[in-house]
């Protein structure tokens, strides 16, 4: 999926890592229809969505097929897709389908399931027609399709369109070019990677490949607030949607072109993107109560899209770009580039997954921090502490698990409740495999000159078999690579870090470590916890202390009542968003804002002023070990610098 987002619910935040894709471009590509030599056959699916004329909050979408040869045909919308590695069943947003015949009749149609419907007569099928409510506030909530992968209808003002929640395809036909057109607003523009056919004021046409290309460029429509630059060899796009116009996109230039740079520089001759779009789009505070708090982003082959809040302050909101783009470009290595054929010959409706979240999801996590340090971006006790905080976060898992089984099967139980863990353990597996080629070739190479090399032998085009990954890798490294992989990936036994900790010189010692919010005792924990009292009144009981709350006069075994005058509501599964309004906007605060604490203390009622700073917290972390051997430290700085 795309970069891990937060969530805030029951008392616990949890790191959840998400699939997300961007999406803009400011310039119109230069790419015709596909020729057609016969004027009275179609080459072309043909699709059109209407934006204009919306009922309801919904809108309309036909879709046309080629000529249908045979008397009953299956039209589905995707019960899954790649990146999201969970079933979302988007069938259930599409409203009224009908079938049409040439004379504009209705064809009898049967639906098998939320996301199929077999239509019969079908060689005199012209169109199928259905509305479309967009899962920020569609139905069964909604809620489970994460914002970054899921449609916004805000009439003449925005529409995010992850289309494959809006364009089905038919039975056999997934090959087929589509020809898409919008009809849009005339004050609204288009920002995608798709390629364009046509555009002007109120009427966009598009042209796909296949059906994949559909659902692997999203659109954002907005009022104009872009920008594009060249960096090196690759074109970058940021639109921005602001419900308040607060945040234009070049104020965020600076920080996207920093990382994107130092990106590049670290993959090497492994970079073969010649464009990518951000499409960012930012929803109201209570979008994201409604949400549960997920944020993040869903990862495409050129672009990306990321879903933030309107009410982040912009050194917040440009951490946050950084931190979750970073991972999604990533993506464009693996698994964009490098991939099986489960992937490139993805079935959206019955889905084969691949072993390898390990590498797809783990790598790319991995790379995201590791090209931090390697660049200079970050110092090395800010990248220990983040592999700690993996380390520590990974422990909520089932640490037994084969990570090649969990992966196959992710979307059923037992192996979807531990998903999360393959951006914590995925991540780790990958700095064992680093340190292990690192020490077996003297420092000369690592797990990126291994991706480098599957890169060369792969592509975009061209799968690996699933089975034969692996070996592979073991074949072009060392037997020492294989032994951890039948051990600790294939195999169910967990891993000793230590062990891998003390090959490039780190030991365990104190160190300090900054905290995302005020709400943190460490980067894993609130402050408090939910605890019953003498008279079985469950209590949010402070049970640790950070820097800021600290210099405030918070004590352990105070009772949190209050957070900035508002008073937090009984603990209870029901009371969950009221809970989250409560708490939820202090990750939006900036290191000067003033806040207040109001706790229970001996039956007293105290109100606690402060201003945020930057609240941190000492912990037992990793550390370079001052005992290291020369040899030791140079094989360490291989491993961070090489």
């Amino acid at each position: 999926m795309g970069f891990p987002f937060y969530k805030l619910k029951n008392l616990v935040m949890k790191k959840i890592k998400y699939l997300l894709s961007l999406s803009i471009t400011i310039l119109t590509f230069g790419c015709a229809a596909l020729k057609n030599n016969n004027p009275g056959k179609l080459t072309n699916i043909l699709a059109s969505i209407n934006l204009v004329d919306m009922e309801d909050d919904k809108v309309q979408v036909n879709i046309s097929p080629l000529n249908i040869d045979k008397d009953e045909i299956v039209f589905y919308i995707p019960q899954i897709v790649p990146g999201t590695y969970e079933y979302s069943n988007f069938g259930r947003f599409v409203e009224n389908l009908q079938a049409f015949n040439k004379k504009g009749a209705l064809l009898p149609l049967k639906s098998i399931d939320k996301n199929s419907w077999k239509i019969s007569n079908a060689t005199t099928l012209s169109k199928v027609s259905y509305m479309v409510n967009d899962t920020f506030d569609g139905p069964d909530g909604g809620n489970e399709i994460y914002p970054m992968g899921g449609t916004n209808f805000k009439k003449d003002e925005t529409f995010l369109l992850n289309l494959h929640s809006m364009v089905g395809y038919f039975e056999g036909m997934k090959e087929i070019p589509y020809r898409l057109s919008i009809k849009s607003p005339k004050n609204l523009k288009a920002f995608t990677s798709l390629p364009f056919i046509s555009k002007s004021d109120s009427l966009d046409v598009f042209l796909a490949k296949r059906y994949f290309h559909i659902i692997d460029n999203p659109i954002l429509y907005s009022v104009p607030n872009a920008i594009s630059f060249d960096l090196e060899k690759i074109k970058v796009g940021l639109a921005i949607y602001s419900p308040s116009g607060v945040h234009k996109a070049e104020s965020y230039q600076p920080a996207i072109e920093k990382m994107m740079i130092a990106q590049k520089n670290f993959l090497g001759e492994a970079n073969n993107t010649s464009s990518y779009d951000i499409l960012l789009h930012l929803m109201d505070m209570d979008d994201l109560q409604y949400f549960g708090g997920v944020m993040g982003a869903l990862e495409h082959h050129t672009s990306t899209t990321v879903v933030f809040v309107d009410q982040m302050n912009p050194e917040e909101l440009t951490q946050s770009l950084v931190d979750v783009v970073s991972h999604e470009f990533f993506h464009t290595l693996t698994p964009l580039n490098i991939h099986s054929k489960e992937i490139h010959n993805f079935e959206y409706n019955t889905p084969l997954m691949s072993k390898h979240l390990w590498m797809y999801e783990g790598t790319t996590e991995y790379f995201a921090n590791l090209f931090q340090i390697n660049q200079g971006l970050i110092d090395e006790q800010n990248f220990y502490n983040r592999i700690l905080e993996k380390l520590n976060y990974s422990k909520r898992y089932d640490d037994k698990m084969s990570f090649t089984e969990m992966s196959s099967g992710i979307v059923d139980e037992p192996f979807q409740t531990n998903y999360g863990n393959v951006y914590q353990k995925g991540a780790l597996i990958n700095m064992c495999l680093d340190i292990i080629i690192r020490e077996q070739s003297g420092g000369e190479h690592g797990i990126l000159w291994v991706m480098q090399n599957l890169a060369k032998r792969y592509g975009t085009e061209k799968p690996f078999n699933d089975d034969e990954l692996i070996d592979e890798i073991i074949s072009m490294t060392y037997p020492e690579v294989g032994n951890f992989f039948k051990t600790h990936v294939e195999g169910k036994t967990p891993i000793d870090y230590m062990d891998y900790f003390n090959k490039v010189g780190l030991t365990m010692g104190d160190t300090e470590v900054k905290l995302r919010s005020i709400l943190f005792k460490d980067n894993q924990n609130l402050f408090f916890t939910p605890k019953p009292n003498n008279e079985g009144i469950v209590q949010y009981v402070v049970d640790g202390l950070n820097t800021t709350i600290d210099l405030m006069g918070v004590k352990v075994g105070d009772v949190l009542v209050g957070l900035n005058n508002k008073m937090l509501p009984e603990i209870k599964q029901e009371n969950s968003d009221k809970i989250n309004a409560v708490l939820t906007p202090s990750f939006m605060w900036d290191d000067k804002t003033k806040f207040s604490i109001t706790v229970m203390r001996n039956d007293e009622m105290i109100t606690l002023k402060g201003v945020t700073g930057s609240p941190s917290v000492k912990v037992s972390g990793v550390v370079n070990d001052s005992e290291a051997s020369e040899e030791v430290k140079i094989l360490r700085k291989s491993w961070l610098k090489n």
